[in-house]
């Protein structure tokens, strides 16, 4: 491997450490190593401006595209699903579809299912 090679893919290296350090994805002792290299690496904090830049251009406009939903529908609210309420008020609606997208329910059934199937596999054999 050349020199050459060797830059390239430490300059890649830096620039998803950049990424990785304006999402906030590392963990906080790499995140304070890397606040002091922004302070003494000027490459480095060009990556991370032009990682902020970028991001905060992509925020923008999905606050734009929020905005503009509720402008067209004031009726929504840009709550999630079980947070939102129901057109007609039935409490039962409202468990059912709190039931239905419950992940314990469905595994419960799935549970259930199996354990049902291999009762009859065993008493039919």
């Amino acid at each position: 491997m050349t020199a050459q090679d060797r830059d390239k893919q430490s300059g890649l290296r830096d620039e998803v450490l950049a990424g990785e350090y304006v999402l906030g994805a590392l963990p906080p002792e790499s995140m304070a190593e890397l606040a002091k290299r922004v302070k003494r690496d000027r490459q480095f904090a060009a990556m991370v401006r032009r990682w902020r830049d970028n991001l905060a251009e992509t925020e923008y406009r999905e606050k734009a595209t929020v905005a503009a939903l509720l402008e067209r529908d004031p009726t929504r609210s840009g709550l999630p699903f079980k947070s939102q309420p129901l057109r007609n008020g039935s409490m039962f609606a409202a468990m059912l579809l709190e039931v239905w997208h419950s992940v314990r329910f469905w595994r419960l059934l799935a549970l259930t299912a199996m354990l049902w199937t291999a009762v009859l596999l065993f008493t039919i054999a």
